[in-house]
């Protein structure tokens, strides 16, 4: 006897199919290189301008620009540095002669730093050392995005290191690939090349690195406190577990692993670099568990990997007038950490 309750349930699925279906096409369609020019001829146009030696101002996601800029570069660099925004400050004249490509993201974690290497690999740009910034938690918890102009690069990162996260199925049918900043299409255009002063708040300079008003000096040290100590009581909910958890996902533990290996296969030298965090904050993350480097040295250590700096403000030589928040630091800091360990000039 034919059940109809199971027949009806049948007749919905087969009408989600096509649903499905047209998701992955579209999906599919967003990722082919003529579509995808049609989503970023202005960015083309911006990076061109980085490239030709120009600091450029801009209202776009620096993650869709980054990635472009990168597929303009000529050059081919000697140090890429992956990271997110406590590294985005480190500058080419640090480096003297050799060249330097600032790959760092705001706001980025793991999973964007090696779909950027992975773009580097495919667009003639290997270097011969990588500068690696880590937070222990490796990613953002629940993160369920990549980039659109960096998902193509994951997809075939993932293929090539044999790691099939929950996050690269997602992508099929949650249409990331053509998730692009509307500010694409405004008039007159969301970017201009830079002359200071300027009222748009974020430069990006021919080198990557990111200019940051906070991190100019004006602040006193004890103005700088009362704001780290009112941003760790109110951290924003996707901020919460990447500052007070060290423990990594499986997967992203697994990426980081083929990372390292994939790397050393090239024979490319990896520094890993840990920041400090500021004083005021340091002892209140890492009552809630975050800021514990241990597995990061542990992991560093059986491969031969040097260790630059550390979460411990006091063990990095870190005092209250190197912070403008609660875990940047002025790039005076950086610039001593890497010259100490014979990095930088």
């Amino acid at each position: 006897m034919r059940n109809p309750e199971f027949q009806r349930f049948l007749l919905r699925l087969a009408c989600l199919l096509p649903l499905l279906g047209g998701l992955v096409a579209i999906d599919w369609a967003a990722m082919q290189q003529c579509v995808r020019r049609r989503f970023t001829g202005t960015l083309d146009e911006a990076a061109e301008e980085l490239v030709s030696g120009k600091t450029i101002c801009s209202l776009i996601d620096v993650f869709d620009l980054k990635p472009v800029w990168i597929e303009h570069l000529h050059t081919h660099p000697d140090v890429v540095i992956l990271g997110a925004s406590r590294v985005v400050q480190i500058p080419q004249e640090w480096f003297g002669q050799r060249k330097v490509l600032n790959a760092a993201l705001p706001g980025g974690d793991l999973t964007d730093f090696v779909s950027i290497f992975e773009e580097c690999l495919e667009t003639g740009k290997t270097p011969r050392t990588v500068l690696l910034e880590l937070n222990p938690s490796l990613t953002f918890e629940g993160k369920d995005r990549v980039p659109p102009a960096l998902i193509p690069y994951f997809r075939r990162m993932a293929r090539r290191y044999g790691i099939y996260s929950p996050l690269l199925f997602s992508r099929l049918f949650t249409l990331d690939a053509v998730r692009w900043d509307f500010q694409i299409w405004q008039q007159p255009p969301f970017w201009k090349v830079s002359r200071k002063p300027d009222p748009i708040p974020e430069r990006v300079r021919p080198d990557g690195t990111m200019e940051w008003k906070l991190a100019e000096p004006g602040r006193s040290a004890d103005e700088v406190e009362q704001s780290a100590i009112f941003n760790m009581h109110h951290l924003q909910p996707q901020f919460q577990h990447w500052r007070t958890s060290s423990k990594p996902g499986k997967f992203d533990r697994k990426i980081l692993e083929a990372f390292l290996d994939d790397l050393h296969s090239r024979g490319i030298r990896v520094i890993t670099l840990l920041v400090p965090v500021h004083p005021a904050a340091y002892d209140f993350y890492v009552r809630q568990g975050g800021y514990d480097e241990t597995w990061i040295r542990q992991e560093m250590a059986s491969r031969g990997i040097t260790v630059i700096g550390s979460y411990c403000p006091s063990a990095a030589k870190a005092t209250r007038d190197d912070f403008f928040d609660d875990v940047h630091v002025y790039p005076e800091l950086l610039h001593r950490m890497l010259a100490e360990s014979g990095v930088v000039e």
